[in-house]
């Protein structure tokens, strides 16, 4: 059976919030894609974390579940559970521009000396970065971010526009992004802004299984400092 590591509900120890869900026929819809669908799912073959309605800067998207190596979080340091927010979006910058030195960094992201010095000092203990050649390198992703695969699932029952907006924040951080619904055959031109947009279809009529009606563009993760966020909520949960 596939290990799932489960994220329904907040877990202020990792600093993770949720929304509490609101009874009705998306939750009910999102309910069954969970139970019956999920572990069908192409590329969930191995460890797997499922998130619902996580807190993030674009909203609560209904559905995120994380692949991951557990091996990557192995040597995983007290001091990077308790990495702040500045620190984590710091990170994924360095990633970005491969390294950086401290006018720059200042320049580029609108830091005060100050705050750059501290988040700097976080990412050090939890050795994550390292200066180099006159310039703050971070560590490889390879050892550093356990995460392969980020899909992000939004369900509505009949509003495209509304589901397809969502899905499309949802490309902020996730290397794949669906919509879900009930509805068997949609139309033709839901099918072109699906594909336009590169996001994907999961269509699951009341009763049937799920089938996947429009594949999506796939990502590169990470794509933001959110993508980092789902990593190090796994990573502070295999190691509280």
């Amino acid at each position: 059976m596939t290990p799932v590591l489960d994220f329904k509900s907040s877990d202020s120890s990792i600093g993770l919030i949720t929304r509490q869900p609101r009874s009705g026929p998306e939750s009910d819809l999102i309910d069954c894609f969970i139970e019956r669908e999920l572990p069908r799912l192409k590329g969930l073959k191995g460890h797997y974390a499922l998130f619902c309605e996580p807190q993030l800067d674009t909203g609560f998207p209904d559905i995120v579940v994380a692949s991951y190596n557990p091996r990557i979080y192995e040597d995983w340091r007290g001091e990077r559970s308790k990495l702040t927010l500045s620190a984590i979006k710091l990170l994924q910058y360095l990633h970005y521009v491969n390294g950086a030195d401290s006018e720059r960094i200042e320049r580029q992201i609108g830091i005060t000396s100050k705050g750059l010095v501290r988040s700097l000092e976080h990412l050090l203990d939890a050795g994550l970065v390292r200066w180099s050649g006159k310039r703050w390198v971070p560590k490889g992703l390879r050892s550093s971010y356990g995460i392969s695969k980020i899909v992000a699932i939004e369900a509505k029952m009949n509003n495209w526009k509304e589901a397809f907006r969502q899905a499309e924040h949802n490309k902020w951080f996730a290397s794949e992004s669906y919509v879900l619904s009930p509805v068997d055959n949609p139309q033709a031109h839901i099918l072109k802004k699906s594909k336009d947009m590169g996001i994907g279809i999961y269509s699951m009529p009341n009763g049937k299984r799920a089938k996947k009606i429009r594949d999506c563009t796939k990502g590169e993760l990470p794509s933001s400092y959110a993508s980092w966020l789902f990593n190090e909520w796994v990573g502070r949960r295999l190691n509280r």
